[in-house]
């Protein structure tokens, strides 16, 4: 399949104007044109619909799309790695979750970056499948992720297990009881964050089948924020909790009855990637700060 028509088709797929992306692509419209029909003579099936106005994609056309969009990444990943030699001795491509950068590896690539000036350094920051995928593109090295691929050419390394708390603003009326049993947690008003498995089932069955939480969020310091403000207590991870804990601007609640299970956290790496020198300094590194694997 061209790499050209791929692009081509692409780009109208975000533009859905043929004058348009003949001038993002620095072509005359009817090269454009004749890649989209060579594309989809190629598939055998018709990737838009088009009429005087409109350019609509199709079915198919929607089906190739997330294929096209992986392919035009993946070529500029391989330009972007090949361009970062230069200046540098190796480049190293670390993916990981957002609450994993921001309350536990933030100081080690700090360290990293300062200790290695000859090695150029890229980070991503998505949910585990996102830096999973990324892996398996071999857009980054190493991946940190909470739910690691089951897949035997990938190394997967526990390296850090996370508690997770009730945690409260110290005014909070909850906060000042200082405890709850597990079987008023439905009782509360509880900032519902989905740390994934383990602590789904669990929490799961801590809950009646009927719950619905008032308020639930997909963002951990949004969560922060709204039981500081005192909308509520959550559950967080204690190193998400550790800063507020340490100056005393959040409180843990005791749970009775019951315990959240630990989060655990993986590095996750390419076999044939361990032993590149860039990797193994950032492993070396994070044994260091105390992590051991």
């Amino acid at each position: 399949m061209d790499f050209d028509q791929l692009k081509a088709f692409y780009t109208l797929a975000q533009t859905r104007n043929f004058t348009r992306t003949a001038e993002i692509l620095h072509l005359v419209q009817s090269t454009v044109t004749m890649r989209i029909k060579q594309l989809e003579e190629r598939v055998g099936k018709p990737l838009f619909i088009r009429d005087k106005r409109n350019v609509e994609i199709t079915q198919a056309g929607m089906a190739l799309l997330p294929y096209a969009e992986r392919i035009i990444k993946l070529a500029q990943a391989g330009i972007q790695e090949v361009a970062a030699l230069q200046p540098y001795e190796d480049r190293l491509a670390i993916g990981g979750v957002a609450s994993l950068w921001s309350y536990v590896l933030e100081p080690i690539l700090k360290e990293y970056h300062l200790r290695y000036p000859t090695i150029a350094v890229r980070t991503k920051t998505g949910h585990s499948s996102d830096i999973n995928t990324l892996l398996h593109d071999q857009i980054v090295q190493i991946g940190m992720v909470y739910t690691p691929p089951s897949l035997s050419n990938y190394e997967v390394i526990p390296f850090f297990e996370d508690e997770i708390l009730l945690v409260g603003s110290p005014d909070h009326p909850i906060s000042k009881e200082g405890e709850i049993d597990i079987n008023d947690l439905e009782k509360i008003p509880l900032l519902l964050v989905n740390w994934g498995s383990p602590f789904t089932e669990w929490i799961a069955k801590m809950l009646p089948a009927s719950y619905v939480p008032r308020l639930q969020v997909d963002n951990s310091q949004l969560a922060i924020d709204l039981v500081l403000e005192g909308l509520g207590v959550s559950l967080f991870t204690r190193s998400m909790a550790k800063k507020g804990l340490a100056d005393g601007t959040l409180k843990e609640i005791k749970i009775s009855g019951s315990v959240p299970p630990k989060r655990p956290a993986y590095i996750v790496l390419p076999k044939e990637k361990k032993n590149r020198s860039s990797v193994e300094k950032w492993l070396s590194l994070m044994e260091e700060f105390g992590y051991s694997f």
